[in-house]
């Protein structure tokens, strides 16, 4: 799953939560065109990462 943030900065910010809680997770290209958000997101497998992340505005978008 692709994890989408409206700013750079917090997708760095969910990097680190998530990388100091053992998740795996990788900063990727956001697969998406919409301009609404940044350019970069959170890629991982893990579904407990969005608990860790629940003080972060995102959006979740499922791979196909």
């Amino acid at each position: 799953m692709h994890i989408v943030f409206y700013s750079t900065s917090n997708v760095f910010k969910a990097e680190e939560l998530l990388t100091n809680a053992g998740v795996e997770c990788q900063v990727v290209p956001t697969p998406v065109q919409d301009k609404a958000y940044c350019g970069v997101c959170i890629m991982t497998q893990e579904r407990n990462a969005l608990e860790l992340l629940k003080d972060i505005d995102f959006k979740v978008i499922e791979e196909a």
